[in-house]
C-alpha cells in the first residue's frame, strides 16, 4: 500500500488529511469471505447448557440448587415416597 500511494504515511501537515487509500477488490473478497467464515462457525458453535430444560426447577439460585442436590444426595431414598404422595396429592387430608 505504501509503494502505491506515497502519501500513505503522511504527516499531520500533509493536505491529504482524511482521504482514505484506495483498497483493492481483493482484500475486500478476502474480508467478506473472513466475515462469512466466522458468521458460520458461530452459527454452528453450540454452548454446552448447564441445565436440563425437561428438568423440574426446585431452586432460586445457584447456591440454592447446589443445597439441593446434596440434600438429595444425603435424604433422598428416605423422601421419595412422600415426594410422590405429594405429587399424586395423595398425601394431603381430604
Amino acid at each position: 500500500m505504501k509503494e502505491a500511494d506515497p502519501e500513505f504515511y503522511r504527516e499531520a501537515s500533509s493536505l491529504q488529511y482524511g482521504k482514505a487509500p484506495k483498497v483493492s477488490e481483493d482484500k475486500i473478497e478476502r474480508m467478506v469471505k473472513e466475515l462469512r467464515d466466522k458468521d458460520e462457525k458461530r452459527n454452528a458453535f453450540s454452548r454446552r447448557r448447564r441445565f436440563h430444560e425437561e428438568k423440574d426447577i426446585d431452586s432460586i439460585n445457584d447456591r440454592n440448587e447446589h443445597f439441593n442436590k446434596k440434600i438429595e444426595r444425603a435424604f433422598g431414598r428416605y423422601t421419595l415416597e412422600i415426594k410422590n404422595n405429594l405429587e399424586r396429592g395423595t398425601a394431603l387430608p381430604d
